[in-house]
């Protein structure tokens, strides 16, 4: 089983099972979630637990070649099997999650600004198969500027703007507190069901699961005259955007 967990320096996937599996088994489930949501994983850096699988050079090479196929780098492997670090090491990569200062952080801004929570922990109990738990969030508390990618396998909310050129991608919703201009990518694992709020809703293109909207020049300049918060949702197969009263409503 695969579980994608969250913390601060950016992804962790965690490729559990019986030890005696083979790793190329685990390969072939990860590729297939890889095809299965290319967007979410693309142009990150990841790392992997391996629990206490031993594995060779040629298993991280190969894991290393695969993620590298889809725009992925991959930068750790956490292992409890000491001959599995040796090789770890060997090809350079870390055998354990540094310090979010001195760790690549994927999804991670450029800027001083680190991401002010992450709900879930490296070594919490995997999550189901493909899904964030419910409670597993991303909070950050500043404006996310042009160039700057989130990147959460949760929700993820901003407290402030999110900039043109910037980009939000969530396996679950996204709240914006502040104007949305940028992208944002709710549900990207898939999840049909997830929503993209925002008090003032001006994005560049909005996706959730495979659904995507990019909104017309006459469009974004009327939704920000009207400046209501807004919630977009999947609706009869299509993106739509319901007034965040209006939304209230359907929630009591």
């Amino acid at each position: 089983m695969i579980a994608i967990k969250g913390y601060r320096q950016g992804l962790l996937i965690v490729l559990s099972g019986p030890p005696e599996e083979p790793w190329l088994t685990r390969l072939r489930e990860l590729e297939s979630k890889l095809n299965a949501n290319p967007g979410f994983f693309r142009g990150g850096s990841v790392a992997f637990d391996a629990g206490a699988m031993s594995l060779s050079e040629d298993d991280l090479r190969r894991s290393m070649a695969l993620l590298a196929a889809h725009e992925i780098t991959l930068w750790a492997v956490l292992s409890r099997d000491e001959a599995t670090r040796a090789h770890v090491r060997s090809l350079g990569l870390a055998d354990r999650l540094e310090p979010a200062s001195t760790a690549p952080a994927s999804g991670s801004s450029p800027d001083n600004s680190a991401p002010s929570a992450v709900a879930s922990s490296p070594h919490a109990a995997p999550a189901e198969e493909g899904h964030a738990d419910a409670t597993d969030g991303l909070l950050v508390r500043r404006r996310v500027r042009s160039g700057q990618v989130l990147r959460h396998p949760g929700h993820i909310v901003v407290i402030g703007d999110v900039n043109p050129g910037a980009q939000l991608i969530a396996g679950g919703d996204i709240i914006v507190w502040g104007r949305l201009q940028g992208v944002a990518h709710a549900g990207a694992l898939g999840d049909d069901q997830a929503v993209v709020c925002a008090l003032d809703m001006s994005p560049t293109l909005i996706r959730i699961a495979d659904a995507a909207y990019v909104p017309r020049p006459d469009e974004i300049r009327s939704r920000h005259r009207a400046g209501s918060a807004e919630t977009a949702r999947i609706e009869d197969q299509q993106i739509r955007f319901i007034a965040w009263d209006k939304q209230l409503r359907a929630f009591e």
